[in-house]
């Protein structure tokens, strides 16, 4: 049951909180096992993408003791910044870190950054790494910051509409953001929406906040989570 706070989600919303941000790891953790493991018995193979930032390492370390045949789980990210590999603001170093280890140690990770020197002159080759992983996801983890941007479809961002383009056959695009540092690689908002299942990873009531703005500016363009909102997902939130 929704508590008074998210009155303002669209009915459409799925809404799951807990009292504290690790019995919200743990939770989110076995519905996600449960998802991987039934997509795996139906099809032999399931797909994962998964979000960087500080709200998901706790997650990430508790998905790494999942008795789950890894080696059966295709891996990417939703985003990453488009640095080397092992710089500190790399998403790709904080999945390496936080996540592919333990009994997940075999899974199959596809990084989106290659050695192209942009994120535009790359996304190409991004593309193409991509085609191992069946499409759609099975599963996308989203995040969202506090100006209302999910993945990289940052509102300032001149890019924006075309990340959020729903007629692009493209997975991913190349985003430049005027309030964040790197240039970025993010899959798209048609990507996202085509995912079979899509969760919303949210600490903190300023995220209910940013959500309830959303809600009520109802504007993409403005702050880009909105659509995904309209969309449908699933929000797993704790104070």
């Amino acid at each position: 049951m929704r508590s008074s706070k998210t009155y303002f989600l669209p009915e459409h919303v799925g809404f799951y909180s807990t009292n504290s941000s690790e019995s919200l790891v743990f939770d989110l953790s076995q519905n996600i096992s449960e998802i991987l493991i039934e997509a795996i018995q139906e099809r032999g193979r399931a797909s994962l993408a998964v979000s960087g930032g500080s709200t998901p390492k706790p997650l990430f370390e508790e998905l790494s003791l999942l008795n789950i045949d890894w080696s059966k789980v295709d891996l990417t990210l939703v985003d990453d910044r488009w640095v080397d590999s092992d710089h500190k603001d790399s998403n790709e170093l904080l999945v390496k870190t936080h996540f592919i280890k333990n009994k997940a140690a075999k899974v199959n990770f596809i990084p989106l950054k290659n050695d192209a020197k942009s994120a535009k002159e790359g996304a190409s080759l991004s593309e193409e790494a991509l085609k191992v992983i069946a499409m759609p996801f099975d599963l996308i983890i989203l995040g969202m910051g506090a100006d209302g941007h999910t993945a990289s479809l940052f509102p300032c961002s001149e890019e924006l509409p075309i990340g959020m383009d729903l007629n692009t056959k493209s997975h991913l695009v190349a985003t430049t953001p005027k309030t964040a540092p790197h240039e970025r690689i993010s899959l798209t908002a048609k990507s996202i929406f085509e995912a079979k299942r899509v969760i919303l990873h949210l600490n903190g009531s300023a995220k209910l906040h940013t959500l309830e703005e959303a809600m009520s500016i109802r504007d993409s363009s403005k702050m880009p989570i909105y659509a995904f909102l309209e969309q449908g997902l699933d929000i797993f939130w704790s104070p």
